[in-house]
C-alpha cells in the first residue's frame, strides 16, 4: 500500500480464474458423454449333425460400432460354458477399440437339436453395452438352420437439451449357408422401416432372397426428445425354421442445467485468495494506524 499514491511492480505474476465452457456451444446443457455401441455375431460349425449328436464349434465376432474403447468385454453363452477369447486384442491394452474385432470360441457336444445364445458386454467409465446373438444347430435330421445378423449404428450418439433428428443405419447380412426368404426388418421406437423386404436393391440376382454374398440396407429418420434405447430386429426364414438377430442402441438426450464455470483448480483459486488475503489485511492495518494518529 503506497500512501502518496504511487506503486511499482516488480516481476509480478497475476494469474487469472479459467472458465470451463459447455460442451454444447456454450449453451447450458450438461457434458456430453460418449455412449458406447457393441456388436456379435455367432456363427455355429457345423450348422447340423444329421448323423446324430456331435461336436459343435461357435465362433463369435465381437466389434465396437461406437465411438469410444470398451473396457471389461465379457462373452457368455447360455449353453455352452467355456467361451475363450481366441484373439483380436491387437495393442494388448485389454479395451476394445472401435477398429478391433475380437474372436471368442467354444466348444461342445450337442445331442438334440437346440437354440442357443451369446450375450457380450462392454462398459466405459459412464455406460455399458450389450447384444446378443442366436444360433441353431439341428441334430438327427438333415435340415441346415438359417442365420441372419443386423447390424444397427445412429448418426448420432448424444443430443441437446431440446433434442432433434436421428437417423438409425441398418446392415442385414446372411453369415449361414441357406438363403433366406420373407426377410424383414423393423424398430420397436422407429416406425419408417420396411417390416418384409421386397425389391430390395442389395438383392443382386432378384429372386427375393436374401443371400451370404448380399447385404441389405436400410435406414429410419426419427426425432427424439428423451433418451431413448431402442431394438432393431431382422427375421428371416429357410427350411421351415426361423433366424433372428437383435440389435440395441441408446442415444442420450441432454438434461437442461446450468453452465459449469468457475476456478479450474484449486491451486489456481488459492493463488487468487492469497494476495487478496494479504491486501485486505495491509488495508485494515493501514486505517488502524491512521486512527492511532489521528
Amino acid at each position: 500500500m503506497a500512501r502518496n499514491g504511487a506503486v511499482t511492480l516488480n516481476n509480478t505474476t497475476i494469474v487469472a480464474p479459467t472458465c470451463v465452457t459447455p460442451s454444447l456451444g456454450g449453451s447450458s446443457y450438461n457434458i456430453q458423454v460418449p455412449v458406447p455401441l457393441i456388436n456379435v455375431t455367432k456363427i455355429p460349425d457345423p450348422l447340423d449333425l444329421p448323423a446324430g449328436p456331435g461336436s459343435v464349434t461357435y465362433t463369435y465376432k465381437v466389434k465396437n460400432l461406437g465411438e469410444i474403447k470398451m473396457r471389461s468385454i465379457t462373452a457368455e453363452d447360455n449353453k455352452c460354458d467355456d467361451v475363450e477369447f481366441i484373439s483380436g486384442d491387437s495393442n494388448d491394452d485389454d479395451m476394445l477399440d472401435i477398429n478391433e474385432t475380437w474372436i471368442y470360441r467354444c466348444t461342445k457336444v450337442v445331442s438334440k437339436t437346440e437354440t442357443n445364445t451369446i450375450r457380450v458386454q462392454g462398459s466405459t467409465d459412464n455406460a455399458q453395452a450389450s447384444d446378443t446373438a442366436n444360433a441353431t444347430v439341428v441334430v438327427g435330421v438333415p435340415l441346415v438352420p438359417p442365420l441372419i445378423h443386423l447390424v444397427k449404428v445412429p448418426n448420432v450418439f448424444f443430443l441437446p437439451a431440446t433434442g432433434g433428428a436421428v437417423t438409425y443405419s441398418y446392415v442385414v447380412t446372411n453369415p449361414g449357408t441357406e438363403p433366406l426368404n420373407n426377410v424383414s426388418v423393423i424398430d420397436d421406437k422407429c416406425t419408417g422401416l420396411p417390416g418384409r423386404v421386397l425389391g430390395h436393391p442389395g438383392d443382386l440376382n432378384k429372386n427375393n432372397l436374401l443371400e451370404s454374398n448380399e447385404t441389405w440396407s436400410f435406414t429410419c429418420l426419427t426425432n427424439l426428445t428423451q433418451t431413448t434405447t431402442n431394438i432393431g430386429t431382422a427375421e428371416g426364414h429357410a427350411n421351415g425354421l426361423t433366424a433372428l438377430d437383435f440389435s440395441t442402441a441408446t442415444v442420450v438426450v441432454a438434461s437442461p442445467g446450468l453452465p459449469q464455470t468457475g476456478f479450474a483448480d484449486k491451486d489456481n483459486l488459492w493463488k487468487i485468495i492469497a494476495p487478496a488475503g494479504v491486501v485486505l489485511l495491509l488495508i485494515s492495518l493501514y486505517f488502524v494506524k491512521r486512527k492511532q494518529t489521528i
